[in-house]
This record gives C-alpha cells, sequence and structure tokens, in this order.
C-alpha cells in the first residue's frame, strides 16, 4: 500500500509539473506597423510605415518579457527625400485571462530609438534617443499554435534632441507561439 501511495504521488507531481511547463514557452510575430511620429515644437505630425518583429519568452502562464525591433520608412516626404525610423524595445507582456479565442493584454517597453533622414546629393544623418512604449492589444487564436494579432495600440515616447515627442503606434499581424 505504501509503495501504491508513493507510485501515485510522483505520478500526481509529474503531472502537474508538466501542466506547469505546458504554459511556458516562446513566441514570435512579424506584424505591419504604423507609426504617427509627432515631431513637436509646432512641427506637423507625419506618417511612418514597415515592419516590426518580437520575440517573447514566457515564464508564466500570463507573464512574459518581449523583445521587440521595428522599422518604418516616412511617407509622402518630397522627391530626393528620404527618412526611416527604427526602435528596438524590450519588457514585460501580461495577458489577461480568457474563456475564448481572444487574448487581451497589456504591455510597457523601454529601449532606444533612430532616426534618419537623408537628401540626394547632401548625404543622410541620423540621431538615437531614449523610447519608451506602452499600450496594449489582443491576438485571436487561430491554430494551437498560430495567432492573429488584431490590433496592438501604443503610445511611443521619444525624446529626441532635449525635446520628448508623443507618438502613436498601431500593429496587425502574426503570432507563433511555441510550448505554450
Amino acid at each position: 500500500m505504501r509503495k501504491l501511495l508513493i507510485v501515485c504521488g510522483l505520478f500526481l507531481v509529474s503531472a502537474v509539473s508538466a501542466k506547469a511547463q505546458e504554459d511556458r514557452g516562446f513566441e514570435i510575430s512579424g506584424n505591419y506597423q504604423y507609426v504617427r511620429l509627432n515631431p513637436g515644437n509646432g512641427a506637423s505630425g507625419i506618417n511612418c510605415q514597415g515592419g516590426a518583429g518580437s520575440f517573447g519568452a514566457y515564464l508564466a502562464p500570463r507573464v512574459g518579457v518581449i523583445g521587440e525591433f521595428g522599422a518604418c520608412k516616412v511617407t509622402g516626404l518630397p522627391s530626393g527625400l528620404t527618412s526611416h525610423e527604427l526602435s528596438y524595445l524590450v519588457g514585460p507582456r501580461i495577458y489577461f485571462p480568457t474563456h475564448g479565442r481572444v487574448f487581451p493584454f497589456v504591455q510597457a517597453l523601454f529601449g532606444g530609438e533612430q532616426f534618419s533622414a537623408g537628401a540626394t546629393g547632401f548625404g543622410s544623418a541620423s540621431t538615437n534617443a531614449f523610447a519608451a512604449a506602452a499600450g496594449g492589444g489582443a491576438d485571436v487564436t487561430l491554430t494551437r499554435h498560430v495567432s492573429f494579432r488584431a490590433i496592438q495600440v501604443d503610445y511611443l515616447y521619444t525624446h529626441f534632441a532635449g525635446t520628448g515627442q508623443n507618438n502613436l503606434r498601431i500593429q496587425s499581424g502574426l503570432v507563433w507561439r511555441f510550448g505554450r
């Protein structure tokens, strides 16, 4: 009887451990990205369109650490002018528990941003600055390992040339999950 209880206890512990590991894992996403850049100091805002990718590691069922890299090209500039924005951010993401296929989340990311501009015949220049993004979104489960990021909206703060900029960032794309 004692051996049977020990075997049952070990079986129960291993089952609980296996369930806990089911919720751990990582995700990779690829997204379309739209950024509304507001330079500040009375200058009008500009549109920037491109893509973003992220990698997330989850050590708990709903809490993960996300690393994100995004790039976009400023649109609507006169001929001969180009401008790009690159962002590199990292921070926590928290998913809210639901019973359906839609999984809302919030996140706070910190890092940097590079802004570059050039003109034909004059070369180009770039500058780096602190950046922070706070916002959230919703993932819709398509299959066990693939989700559609229906929307992700972030307030994107940057600090170029001693002045803070308040920007808007919107993303949508696909998420691949492994081990979750």
